[in-house]
């Protein structure tokens, strides 16, 4: 009989399932999505071939087999975690932060406030891009961390949203046609929700200004050469000149959301719970429905 492994992440999210009794909780705690959660238990159950948990408005509980495995579970988890603690440094030499450049002076100022305290004697390496290179920048090991735009195509733990809106310099006219735009480079979810909210009212535009830096964008704006769009704390924190005219066409919401590397030390993930603090100190603690 062939012998088959199974993957410590998942006796982690199962241990953290039965402490908690919430898949969402669960994702919280271990900064995934709750559909990779629930994922990752179904992968669990079919490798030991039985159902592990039932499920009833009130209760998560381990079936006859679940209590096997989380016998065996705990130790496993307690080793690798004494292993790890006994080989590793509490705190990493260095730290790698991504952000994109517009959120740098909103968030960073309180993230590096908490890694002072937290990580007195680690270096902060903080690299700023784009939302989507960075989510594959921590997919790849080369980020600890990032706060970014949340992208469908990229599964990140939501932390908060903010509305998108329009600026302009006063004197700009945003009813010329083809409408100039002032925007991060292509590639940008951002430059793709306003392009897209564009061409569906059938407004002809043009990208007259493009940049990965925020300062230049907004001097562009700001020279009245183009017509911007940013999340509302950006335009507020930068004073910019917000557009409310109905012949603009509405922009949705953003997700300002939170990635963290697979095999992150826990100090980094420690330092983790501070981003999200600072993200949404008002962040809903209301219970859930398991």
């Amino acid at each position: 009989m062939a012998l088959l492994n199974v993957d410590i992440d998942l006796l982690r999210t199962f241990l953290t399932v039965l402490d908690t009794q919430s898949f969402t909780r669960t994702a919280e705690r271990l900064f995934r999505t709750q559909p990779a959660i629930s994922q990752q238990i179904k992968k669990l159950e079919d490798t030991v071939g039985a159902p592990l948990i039932t499920r009833d408005r009130n209760a998560i509980t381990p079936t006859t087999t679940g209590l096997v495995v989380k016998s065996y579970a705990e130790g496993i988890i307690g080793l690798n975690d004494k292993m790890l603690a006994d080989l590793l440094d509490a705190a990493p030499s260095i730290l790698r932060i991504g952000l994109p450049d517009d959120y740098a002076a909103i968030y960073l100022p309180e993230i590096l406030r908490i890694a002072a305290i937290r990580l007195p004697d680690t270096e902060i390496s903080c690299h700023a891009d784009i939302s989507r290179n960075l989510g594959k920048r921590v997919a790849n090991g080369d980020l600890d961390l990032a706060i970014l735009t949340a992208d469908p195509d990229t599964p990140s733990l939501h932390v908060t949203s903010e509305p998108l809106v329009w600026v302009a310099d006063a004197g700009f006219d945003h009813q010329a046609r083809p409408l100039r735009l002032s925007l991060f480079h292509d590639g940008c979810v951002i430059r793709h929700y306003v392009t897209d909210a564009l061409s569906r009212q059938d407004i002809a535009f043009r990208i007259s200004h493009s940049s990965d830096s925020n300062s230049m964008i907004i001097t562009a704006v700001d020279g009245g050469h183009a017509i911007g769009a940013m999340p509302r704390c950006t335009a507020e924190y930068a004073g910019m000149q917000i557009i409310d005219d109905p012949s603009l066409p509405g922009l949705p919401k953003v997700d300002i959301a939170l990635l963290v590397r697979e095999q992150a030390n826990p100090a980094v993930r420690e330092l983790a719970l501070g981003a999200i603090a600072a993200l949404a100190p008002a962040r809903s603690t209301t219970s859930e429905r398991v």
